[in-house]
């Protein structure tokens, strides 16, 4: 609803106004007053002012006394007699509860006893379980029924004191029909305590809903009305059983959490040894009759009513979106529902609504269960709103309009409920605790920025903080158009300012709620023995392939394991890097094994460094293939007869600075990693790490990410000193199959320059061509992968990818390549949608490192290619 076009509403503050902090005081003053003390309430406030208060410091002093903190009084203990306080809460509740009837006073003695009996109330339920016991059992599992008695008193005082009546405001019965409603709700709560749901029975004589819920829900295992009713039907309990461990034993434990951190935790000799938890039941029966005819009619409207919803809400965004942006229709819209019209579900004109509905699409489009249930609830509140407006409002019964709304809304209803086996995907434990902490943080700093704009923008003198914050509070936590707000007026951009706080808070209340699973596997060491057997047999075909041994990606195998994808999880997006490892043929049912277990947690799935040969693949599952970059691959022996030929000018600037080096008395030292000592090897690690120019990781797809680990012995290791044997350069070389290696690690002294890296390669070159120890058997090294390469030349269309290549220093990159006169082979970025690249591309750069958080610099000996790729 428009602000501007809607009602002034009174302000309920009306005492005097100060433009400070102040007012803030007198607003809850006058808050108080009129909600708690004008209507009678404020002995029964005292009283759950006097328990809480009262609870919460027996606690504190008992738990200091616990400690044994010597600043504290100890017990009451005359004459050696221990006195529990159970006994001055007794003496307190007396005193005010007779006093209460003896005592003819003004409000403010009722007031004093009110207070005095709510002390006592507090005093006494603390030791609840020492009266039902008999015996003290405060510091026991036991003793946390006293916890629980003081929640269950607060509660129900709580819900009294807004006005809550029990048995749904029945006090005195006036008619059979509050007599018969009453002995309803009174048959739900004793449905619901039989079975087992003691806190829901209880809170439901307050909260009718509750013991509705309740009593229609499924029973617990242990519960009486499971003995009665489930013994006969096994997959009842198997239900029950399920739920029990799925969703009850959590709720115990954060329970406990809380209450140890409030009253303290018992004494671990007291606590019984647990019996290990019963697992869930496993019924094997067929299914029933009618459960064979739902499965039949049912089962060819799932695929399509997911699409369906799907696809409507992706509709429903663009349509508020562009409405949104139409000033004169958005207001007709929105004039016609606020009267005797309604839209269907989701229809608002606005950004939030977009929003919504397109957060929504997505996340059921990757077939998340959290997002099935929101929108469906959302739906069904819709659809009850809307019959409701039908049945109080005879004149929207006229309208073809609403009837079409309210049918497209039941369609859409009865897509999600029948396409509910098709969202299985659960989303990463703990989405519930991160979505609540989210709205209640986000939501406090939202409305505290936007009362801070409210109260300084707000044009109609006097300003308040209490309107301004209910102003906030409607507009960033409600639709506004269902409420009176304030009156206040400000300008447009201050209401523009809060509508996009409320979008941000709900886009990352939503983001919390539906997070994709993390990828917590990692290259376990029977894996890592496999591939490198593969590897073995046919790491020949891919350069990169030895990266697939990094022990941060996961692995995803044929059922034969004759074939793997190696990836990483990173922002929900199930990052494959270079080919696939294994027998070609294996590679496309390696492939859709991937590409199940991404779909299953709901990831998406992309690559990048893919060789052509692996993009073919690829492409036939359904990708589509951009180009990312080259690899620089040098043939030894074609290198040394161009080196050598000291008339040609193709290499005549490399020759040049090599004979200058190697003049000056610089000397390379070439060894594989498994002839190293482990004290020289710790010493080269150490240095290379210092030497590491960034302190995030770079290079996920084209770097081991480590040196010197003993599984890695065939890695090569070349080292330039200089002429006096310290060392200035080193680069590191990883197996590619039995006649190659590829580049892996670049460290420099940076006050040495290009030059001993270019001296390094040219001489590994060399000694490859000749045969020379340890490279006889090297023909050909690469010189591992240049991203954006091609990109300075491209097009106009691909000037993003300039404006990267040149922060990548690509082009000082690829010249330093080309001195070596190398074959440059294509390499792939994959991914299945345009609009996931934004996504893939954000990964991308978080996996290699060049999209990373601030924090510390991390000294260590997990080393990678100098920025990225070498």
């Amino acid at each position: 609803m428009n602000v501007q076009a809607c009602g002034r509403a009174v302000r309920v503050a009306d005492g005097p106004h100060h433009d400070d902090p102040g007012a803030m005081v007198d607003w809850l003053a006058d808050a108080y007053r009129t909600r708690i003390a004008d209507t009678g309430r404020e002995p029964l406030f005292l009283l759950l002012v006097g328990l809480i208060g009262s609870f919460l410091f027996i606690r504190f002093s008992v738990r200091m006394i616990r400690r044994g903190v010597k600043w504290w009084p100890g017990n009451v203990q005359p004459g050696g007699l221990h006195i529990h306080h159970v006994v001055f809460g007794q003496a307190m509740m007396l005193i005010g509860g007779i006093g209460s009837f003896a005592v003819r006073g003004g409000p403010a003695v009722h007031d004093v006893l009110a207070l005095v009996f709510g002390i006592g109330c507090g005093l006494v339920l603390d030791e609840f379980a020492l009266v039902l016991h008999l015996k003290d059992v405060y510091w026991s599992e036991q003793g946390r029924q006293s916890v629980d008695a003081v929640i269950l008193a607060v509660s129900v005082i709580g819900l009294l004191l807004i006005g809550q009546a029990p048995l749904g405001g029945f006090v005195v019965g006036e008619s059979y029909q509050q007599y018969l409603s009453a002995g309803v709700l009174i048959g739900f709560v004793v449905v619901c305590l039989s079975k087992g749901k003691v806190w829901t029975g209880l809170l439901g004589v307050m909260v009718p809903v509750l013991a509705i819920v309740g009593a229609l829900r499924l029973a617990r295992p242990a519960s009486p009305w499971a003995r009665w009713r489930y013994t006969s039907r096994p997959r009842r309990m198997a239900r029950a059983e399920r739920r029990e461990d799925r969703i009850h034993r959590r709720m115990v434990a954060m329970k406990t959490a809380m209450m140890d951190a409030v009253a303290g935790a018992p004494l671990p000799s007291s606590t019984p040894a647990r019996k290990p938890a019963r697992r869930p039941t496993i019924v094997e029966l067929p299914p029933s009759r009618i459960e064979t005819l739902l499965a039949r009619v049912l089962r060819p409207l799932r695929q399509p009513g997911a699409a369906f919803t799907v696809w409507y809400l992706r509709v429903v965004c663009a349509v508020n979106a562009v409405t949104g942006v139409i000033a004169p229709f958005r207001d007709r819209v929105r004039a016609a529902s606020n009267g005797e019209f309604f839209t269907a579900f989701l229809v608002s004109p606005g950004f939030t609504g977009a929003v919504l509905a397109l957060v929504l699409s997505v996340s059921l489009r990757r077939r998340k269960r959290a997002a099935w249930i929101v929108t469906t609830v959302l739906t069904g509140g819709y659809t009850l709103l809307c019959l409701a407006g039908v049945a109080a409002l005879p004149v929207t019964r006229g309208h073809p309009f609403n009837w079409v709304s309210l049918g497209v809304t039941g369609l859409v209803l009865f897509a999600l409920l029948v396409s509910r086996t098709v969202f299985n995907v659960r989303g990463e434990r703990g989405n519930v605790a991160l979505g609540l902490t989210t709205f209640v943080v986000g939501g406090a700093v939202a409305i505290g920025l936007g009362t801070l704009l409210v109260h300084a923008t707000d044009e109609l003198p006097p300003r308040q903080w209490g309107a301004s914050t209910r102003y906030t509070l409607v507009r960033v936590l409600t639709v506004s158009g269902l409420f009176d707000l304030p009156e206040i007026r400000v300008p447009g951009w201050t209401d523009l300012a809060i509508n996009v706080l409320s979008v941000a808070l709900m886009l990352l209340i939503l983001l919390a709620f539906f997070r994709s699973p993390r990828g917590r596997d990692r290259l376990l060491p029977a894996d890592e023995r496999r591939l490198r057997a593969l590897l073995r047999v046919y790491g020949r075909r891919d350069s990169l392939g030895y990266f697939a041994l990094r022990r941060d990606k996961a692995v995803s195998w044929t059922p034969e394991r004759d074939a793997a994808v190696l990836y990483r999880v990173v922002n929900g997006v199930a990052l494959a890097s270079g080919d696939l490892v294994g027998d070609r043929a294996a590679w496309p049912r390696a492939v859709d094994h991937w590409l199940d277990t991404a779909r299953r947690h709901a990831w998406v799935p992309a690559v990048t460094s893919a060789g052509p040969a692996a993009a073919v693949v690829y492409e036939a599952a359904g990708f589509r293939a951009l180009p990312s970059g080259d690899e620089a691959v040098v043939e030894a022996a074609s290198f040394a007869a161009v080196f050598a030929d000291t008339g040609s000018a193709e290499l005549s600037a490399l020759r040049q600075a090599h004979g200058v080096l190697g003049g000056a008395g610089y000397s390379v030292v070439l060894r594989r990693h498994r002839e190293i000592a482990p004290d020289e090897l710790r010493r080269l690690a150490h240095l290379a790490d210092r030497w590491r120019r960034h302190p995030a990781e770079r290079g996920f797809s084209v770097a081991l990410g480590r040196l010197g680990d003993a599984a890695d012995g065939d890695c090569l290791l070349a080292e330039c000193l200089d002429p006096h044997g310290r060392t200035c350069a080193m680069v590191t070389f990883v197996p590619w199959g039995p006649d190659g290696l590829t580049l892996d690690l670049i460290r420099r002294d940076r006050e040495s320059g290009r030059a001993p890296v270019d001296f390094l390669l040219a001489e590994v070159l060399l000694r490859a061509a000749a045969g020379r120890a340890p490279l006889g058997a090297v023909t050909r090294v690469s010189l591992n992968f240049t991203a954006f390469r091609g990109a300075l030349s491209s097009r106009l269309r691909r000037a993003p990818l300039r404006l990267l290549a040149r922060l990548g220093q690509v082009a000082a990159r690829e010249r330093g390549y080309a001195a070596f006169a190398p074959r440059w082979q294509a390499r792939y970025v994959l991914f299945e949608r345009r609009a996931d690249l934004p996504r893939v591309a954000a990964a991308n750069a978080i996996a290699e490192g060049f999209l990373t958080g601030p924090r510390l610099r991390h000294r260590g000996t997990l080393l990678t290619p100098e920025d990225g790729a070498p």
